[in-house]
């Protein structure tokens, strides 16, 4: 070794070849991009298992606790996709009635109830579906809906008397 090197500093990198080019500082660049858009992917697979983006998961239904029951309201839902109202009706003698305002028609079109509706009713500017009831079990009853606008949408919905205001948001 010569006076003055240190056999412990590293040794200098060999030049390239003739006719080859450095790409480091792209090689870098690129490497961040796609660390970037892993994170990003993996961002929206998280909130779609979440249900922030539609469908299923836990933040994309809200259940509405009533003295007649319980209603399962999308939360989040999609435009033009199909979706999902579920009530669930308490065991009685009387018939109950699940209501919904005009506001509720115009973010949601009913596109089936299963079981069917025994009758239906308006009343205080609300459409009510009249439900037989059952006096030894609950009854489960299923709204087939279908998006119509996106945006945040508020409406009343409820069973009985008990009705409430409540929104969805609609994703495009």
């Amino acid at each position: 070794m010569a006076d003055g090197e240190n056999s412990l500093t590293p040794t200098k990198m060999s030049e390239l070849p003739e006719g080859v080019q450095d790409h480091g500082t792209f090689q870098r660049r690129f490497w961040i991009a796609q660390r970037v858009a892993w994170v990003g992917f993996t961002l929206i697979l998280l909130a779609c298992l979440l249900g922030l983006l539609g469908r299923n998961g836990v933040f994309s239904a809200e259940t509405v606790a009533s003295s007649g029951g319980e209603i399962e309201i999308p939360s989040i839902s999609r435009w033009n996709a199909p979706d999902e109202m579920r009530v669930t009706l308490v065991s009685g003698t009387a018939d109950q009635t699940v209501y919904v305002d005009a506001r509720f028609l115009e973010a949601f079109s009913v596109e089936g109830i299963d079981p069917p509706q025994k009758d239906i009713l308006r009343k205080d500017g609300r459409i009510g579906y009249v439900f037989g009831s059952d006096p030894s079990a609950t009854s489960k009853i299923v709204f087939r809906l279908q998006t119509q606008q996106p945006g945040l949408r508020s409406f009343l919905v409820g069973i009985g008397d008990d009705v409430g205001e409540h929104s969805t948001v609609i994703l495009p």
